[in-house]
């Protein structure tokens, strides 16, 4: 299969990883970095007490997983172009490492998620 096959495949990607990361960063952001700190939400205890049961379930940890591949395909992605704009040609072997990475990070997800 020729790479030019392969380009909707690796675009529609990233335009998934770039709507999930403005649909579901800033409201994590929040949620992580200001709701629960400040008391909004209740303790960090009571919270921790309240979310176990949906954070071990099973089909939050895939959706979570999807979620940071969606984030770390979207920034390889956007890295590799981002250097290929600024006349830094790197190569194919970075490219496929960069998208590596983000299936690495995917399954180390779901590993730490499972153990």
């Amino acid at each position: 299969m020729s790479n030019k096959h392969l380009k909707p495949i690796f675009w529609g990607i990233f335009s998934g990883g770039g709507t999930a990361a403005a649909l579901a960063l800033a409201p994590m952001i929040v949620v992580i970095c200001i709701l629960l700190p400040f008391g909004v939400l209740g303790s960090p205890d009571s919270f921790y007490e309240n979310a176990h049961y949906w954070i071990n379930h099973w089909f939050f940890l895939v959706a979570f997983s999807v979620l940071v591949f969606l984030f770390m395909w979207h920034g390889a992605h956007r890295l590799y172009y981002i250097l290929h704009d600024m006349h830094y040609h790197v190569g194919n072997g970075v490219r496929y490492g960069l998208y590596t990475l983000a299936v690495v990070a995917f399954l180390v997800t779901l590993f730490i998620g499972l153990s």
